[in-house]
């Protein structure tokens, strides 16, 4: 597989035109990178580093002595003797893993719900599930993005598709130095529960370093060309589509209207701009 067919040509968002700031997506060019303490998926971007996995002597001492090398300087101005920090770290592991492994939890998810910005799309249009969750009972909308215009720009970081494991257990994120930090960053926003497959989320994200954001930070605005079309949905309100409709023509983004598919469960669309 080449890089290019590992993301998908358009990416989608579900939006209703009843909201304010979701209609901003078509009248401002306007979208949001949300912190993960919003979402509606409390395990979303909560997979922690497994300090559990430090259960044995060899691991906890490369462990002790991994950290200290990476706190060298800081340590090095504090006085602090480096064989006695290492022991120190060592003994806390041997005694209080338990704790160690909260700590750890509650600092890093209070630092990614503050630095991490993050918006989530689908790689699907036609999904009957996500119009009703996420596109106003299907009286919304929904726009298609350019995906490679989104994961090249310069408003976002990482990018790429959700992985749904295949069980319940966290994908594996070991404190030693197994992984590299783009990996490891990469496995915290990227994998959920397989409960959540349905929606085939693709995702981009940004870290906000050093200055943490504010929440005119975390909107972005992308040009006219970012958007490749647009999708009505099949209960959209008159009113509604005309106003979109409007906005569409000035844009020169194509317009389709949704539609069910005759004595199927299914959706497809007909151009009507």
């Amino acid at each position: 597989m080449s890089e290019s067919e590992k993301y998908p040509r358009l990416v989608y968002k579900y939006r209703s035109w009843n909201d304010e700031n979701h209609r901003n997506i078509l009248l401002k060019n306007q979208l949001f990178l949300a912190s993960p303490k919003d979402f509606n998926d409390p395990f979303d971007c909560r997979i922690p580093i497994n300090y559990l996995l430090l259960n044995t002597p060899d691991k906890i001492s490369q462990y002790a002595t991994e950290y200290t090398i990476r706190q060298f300087d800081r340590l090095t101005e504090l006085g602090v003797n480096l064989e006695d920090h290492i022991k120190f770290i060592e003994d806390r592991l041997s005694n209080e893993i338990s704790e160690i492994q909260q700590e750890n939890e509650y600092r890093h998810f209070k630092e990614q719900d503050e630095r991490y910005g993050v918006l989530s799309l689908s790689k699907k249009w036609d999904n009957i599930l996500m119009w009703s969750h996420y596109g106003d009972f299907h009286k919304g909308f929904c726009i298609g993005l350019w995906e490679e215009k989104l994961r090249n720009s310069k408003f976002v970081g990482k990018g790429g598709p959700v992985i749904y494991n295949d069980n319940d257990d966290y994908p594996e994120i070991s404190p030693l130095n197994e992984q590299n930090n783009l990996e490891k960053s990469f496995i915290e926003t990227h994998y959920k529960s397989k409960d959540w497959h349905y929606e085939e989320e693709y995702r981009l994200t940004r870290l906000f370093y050093p200055n943490y954001p504010n929440l005119s930070d975390r909107i972005i605005e992308v040009g006219d060309d970012f958007f490749a079309e647009i999708i009505l949905g099949i209960q959209i309100p008159k009113e509604h589509k005309e106003e979109i409709m409007i906005i569409a023509k000035n844009k020169s983004i194509p317009v389709y209207q949704a539609v069910k598919v005759p004595m199927k469960f299914l959706i497809e669309r007909i151009e009507i701009n």
